[in-house]
């Protein structure tokens, strides 16, 4: 019996560690696999020039073991983050994944970072012209896509 319990005690903080790190991983795979596909359509748009846009669903679900902080997109006019995203998932650094090739800047209706939290969200991308410099090129009246939460 004395045995069996030492092997247990042994045993299950190790399969639970495993489990944890397991599920971690699970859930940053998906969602860097949501974040490039989201990229993706966010460029389409763009490229499309302003006035297109589209209703993109965003799954950012937590798992059992791991949970998403929040994913952030962009910045406000100018702001050096405007073509990057964001997340954090718990017991670990923030991470970025940059908007390349083309370089599409992304902020909020209110010109300000767009940010989400777990869950499921349809987010509705579209591009419109800015009067601003906003890729740091020197020419102003850039376009940018505009992010908002459908309702």
């Amino acid at each position: 019996m004395i045995v069996a319990m030492v092997v247990l005690a042994i045993t299950v903080p190790i399969v639970f560690g495993s489990l944890k790190a397991y599920d971690r991983s699970r859930v940053e795979t998906s969602l860097i696999s949501e974040i490039n596909r989201f990229i993706s359509q966010v460029q389409l748009i763009y490229i499309s020039g302003p006035g297109n846009s589209a209703v993109i669903s965003f799954d950012a679900s937590d798992s059992s073991f791991a949970r998403i902080g929040n994913v952030t997109f962009g910045s406000p006019p100018g702001g050096s983050m405007a073509s990057v995203i964001r997340y954090t998932i718990s017991g670990q650094a923030e991470q970025m994944v940059q908007i390349l090739s083309p370089s599409v800047p992304v902020m909020s209706q209110d010109n300000g970072t767009f940010i989400i939290y777990s869950g499921v969200h349809d987010i509705r991308a579209e591009c419109v012209s800015g009067a601003a410099d906003l890729n740091g090129d020197g020419i102003a009246n850039d376009s940018y896509v505009r992010l908002c939460i459908v309702q």
